[in-house]
């Protein structure tokens, strides 16, 4: 079983892209055979200490983490961060039309690390079905 690691901006981020799309993405992972999604915690439960230590734990020790860097988030980046010094696969995905700062596509350039644009949720979940497949062989 490989578990999965969906960071994405929830505190800016419009309700459809934390709901819907969260939704959509995380379900269609779920179906991929052997793979667990972990769940974040969100905006309303733990406090921000447990936000911070779980989604931390998440991110390093996930088999596979992906980033979906559609809308600024501070602590996104930060699990960026945790994850590339972590060593172990990230893929970073953003819709086509998004705007993603230098610093995350450099390192995605530099690290050897899979950046992405998709237009669909089933871009995404080809892809990560892939790493999985390369991380199983």
């Amino acid at each position: 079983m490989k578990t999965v690691y969906v960071g994405m901006a929830l505190t800016d981020a419009p309700e459809e892209f934390r709901g819907m799309f969260q939704n959509e993405l995380k379900d269609a992972l779920r179906t991929l055979p052997d793979v667990e999604v972990l769940d974040f915690i969100g905006l309303e439960n733990g406090t921000e200490i447990d936000v911070y230590e779980y989604d931390r734990k998440c991110t390093e020790e996930c088999d596979l983490m992906v980033a979906v860097c559609d809308h600024a988030s501070l602590g996104l980046g930060m699990e960026i961060a945790f994850r590339q010094t972590s060593g172990k696969p990230l893929c970073i995905f953003a819709k086509e039309d998004a705007k993603v700062t230098r610093m995350v596509t450099g390192m995605a350039a530099k690290e050897d690390c899979r950046f992405v644009r998709y237009q669909s949720v089933d871009d995404i979940i080809q892809v990560v079905s892939a790493e999985l497949e390369k991380m199983s062989n």
